[in-house]
């Protein structure tokens, strides 16, 4: 059985909707089956399950997930900033966009295999920032199970078709963001390179900056796409919606790929 695929099974089933369901399942199922205390038992999962994944689908608990993680992250690196940056004594050598997904249909044209919208979010991000500073660009992502190409091959293709720019770099080995940070890191390494901007979503970015740094490379945080909120607009935010079930799967994601990263010592 695949590595990749296994991973992507258990994260299904563990991350909302579908980690908080199966809670409500097990709890429904001993219900129907025990008695007694294994009844009781079944109850309060039955309701502890459906009562999170209520709240994890509603824009407020969604949003201050989102934006606990943000929180975490450098603020937005303003183009004033960044010009800063080039003149000082230690400047950048490039600008590092990382991969967040693909998609892929048949009925596409005129490729069948793209970037998801969070990757395109970066390239865009990442190809504003190397036009101020005039930065080569690297793209960083492995080949997702069952495709053709690897994500930094689809990204280097788009930003080339789409923005008309040219990355210098396709590393295309990687499977997760460490291994993003090492083989990147391998790469800018044999041009001389030790600093780097790094462009990612702003939830992903202290786990995306740790293992840069612990790969041996300056970063200089690029964050964007902040969606986080901590305010109670109306009544309609504890309404549950499809947008903040992806912002739930997205912080509830982020937050344990931050504890296995302190784990293995990166934070």
């Amino acid at each position: 059985m695949d590595g990749a695929w296994l991973k992507g099974l258990i994260s299904s089933l563990l991350l909302p909707p579908a980690g908080p369901l199966l809670v409500a399942l097990i709890g429904a199922w001993l219900m129907q089956r025990a008695s007694g205390t294994r009844a009781r038992a079944g109850r309060r999962l039955l309701t502890v399950g459906l009562l999170c994944a209520w709240l994890l689908s509603t824009p407020a608990v969604a949003e201050a997930l989102i934006g606990w993680l943000e929180a975490c992250s450098p603020p937005a690196l303003t183009a004033e900033a960044l010009a800063e940056k080039l003149r000082g004594p230690s400047p950048p050598g490039a600008i590092v966009v990382l991969a967040g997904g693909v998609r892929h249909n048949e009925r596409d044209w005129p490729w069948h295999e793209y970037p998801n919208m969070r990757t395109l979010e970066r390239l865009a991000f990442g190809a504003l920032l190397a036009r101020e500073s005039g930065l080569p660009i690297l793209v960083s992502g492995g080949t997702p199970p069952k495709r053709d190409a690897s994500e930094a091959a689809m990204m280097a293709r788009t930003l080339e078709a789409s923005f008309g720019l040219k990355a210098r770099w396709v590393e295309g080995r990687s499977r997760d963001t460490a291994e993003n940070a090492l083989e990147s890191a391998r790469l800018l390494h044999a041009d001389g390179i030790r600093r780097v901007v790094l462009v990612t979503q702003a939830y992903h970015m202290p786990r995306a900056r740790a293992a840069f740094a612990a790969a041996g490379l300056q970063v200089i945080a690029a964050p964007h796409g902040f969606s986080g909120s901590f305010e109670f607009d109306s009544w309609r935010s504890l309404i549950p919606s499809a947008g903040a079930v992806g912002l739930s799967w997205l912080a509830t994601h982020e937050t344990i790929g931050l504890l296995w990263y302190r784990m293995r010592g990166y934070l």
